[in-house]
Parts: C-alpha cells; structure tokens; sequence
C-alpha cells in the first residue's frame, strides 16, 4: 500500500503515538550535527525547519530516553505525560498540550513523513 499525504495527516490528527513517531523519525532525518545542536544548518528540507528543530529535537530525545549527549539512558517517555509539560512548556502556545505541539510539527512536515513511510530515501533525493 502506498500511503498519501491525507492518510499520514489523518493518523497524525487521530493518534498520538504516531506523533511520537513522526518526532523520532524527523530527528532521525537530521544530519548529526544537527541533531547534536538541535538546529537546522543545512537548509535541505530534510528533517525539521529551522524554527521547529529545537522543539522537535528535543520532543524525540525524550521519546526515545536519550540524553542531551544522544545517548540512550532513560526509559522511553510519552509526549503526553506530566513530566514533558512541565519541562517543554515552553515551546507550547497559550497553554497547548506537549503532544498538540509535536503534532503541529508533524503535520507540518507530512510530506517528508509520507515519503519515509513509502520507503522513499530522503537523504538521496536532495544530495
């Protein structure tokens, strides 16, 4: 099955773990570098934009218990539970829930998320 832009925005609006998801598999797209600084320095439409790198880095450290140093050293977290709202406050607007924020992130990005889930290489296509 080939999956479209609708059916990817679609589970994005409907499940929170496939916002999760979504996060990890942004991050996962990141160049090294940017993940270790938690910014965008190439400008490839690979990964998050420049003004959803921190947040969305961030996000998907925690989802998948690494620490700031990418390492795995705390058990896998949800987005929607106690601790993330207290520590990414922040990066939410006007009182928005930690996973509303991430999903506006991924719906943002959905066409990258589309790609990867047809098994298209990201990476590739740009370089």
């Amino acid at each position: 099955m080939a999956w479209t832009r609708n059916d990817i925005d679609a589970l994005l609006r409907r499940s929170d773990k496939a916002v999760e998801r979504a996060m990890v598999t942004l991050y996962e797209l990141q160049r090294a570098d940017e993940q270790r600084t938690t910014s965008t320095r190439l400008h490839n439409t690979v990964g998050f934009s420049a003004f959803d790198a921190r947040a969305g880095s961030r996000f998907a450290r925690w989802v998948l218990g690494y620490n700031d140093k990418d390492q795995a050293v705390y058990e896998p977290k949800s987005l929607t539970e106690d601790g993330a709202r207290r520590i990414f406050w922040r990066y939410c607007k006007n009182g928005e829930q930690v996973i509303d924020r991430a999903r506006r992130i991924a719906l943002k990005h959905s066409q990258q998320l589309t790609d990867a889930a047809n098994g298209v290489d990201l990476q590739r296509k740009v370089g």
